[in-house]
């Protein structure tokens, strides 16, 4: 099972694979399981499936600016959202939002800072935490986005 150290905002998926604030590209230091989605520009986004972390398994994108680890995205792949897809309500998504981020505070023991119908946000000294419900492609994805110092 992969682990979130909230302190660090590193994403470990397994022993030979973490995602953490910086991390050079899988073109200079390749990722376990990882696939290629897109480059364009200075950005390169690269996906991984199925990783299980705080008891739910995401779909994960990590994405890359200047071959640097800029976000990543996790996507809850057995959430409602998910399993109902277009079908979904902006009623599951908000109560899927709310769960995740109940889930993200306890686990985090850290309360948001800020919080809309759409989105939660959880504030730390490597960057953000946020999930939000997106009304336009029907999906919850919780972003980490390392924007603080580096820990």
């Amino acid at each position: 099972m992969a682990t979130f150290d909230f302190s660090t905002g590193t994403l470990a998926i397994d022993a030979s694979t973490s995602l953490f604030q910086g991390r050079p590209s899988p073109d200079e230091s390749p990722l376990a399981g990882a696939k290629e989605l897109a480059k364009y520009g200075e950005w390169e986004n690269y996906g991984i499936k199925n990783v299980k972390v705080w008891g739910k398994t995401f779909s994960v994108t990590a994405r890359y600016c200047d071959k640097k680890l800029a976000m990543v995205d996790l996507v809850w792949a057995d959430g409602v959202a998910k399993k109902v897809d277009w079908s979904a309500t902006e009623d599951d998504l908000v109560k899927e939002k709310k769960s995740l981020s109940k889930m993200i505070a306890a686990e985090a023991q850290s309360p948001y800072v800020s919080s809309t119908i759409g989105a939660d946000t959880f504030v730390f000294n490597w960057g953000t935490l946020t999930v939000h419900a997106d009304l336009r492609s029907m999906i919850v994805t919780t972003s980490a986005a390392y924007t603080g110092e580096k820990a």
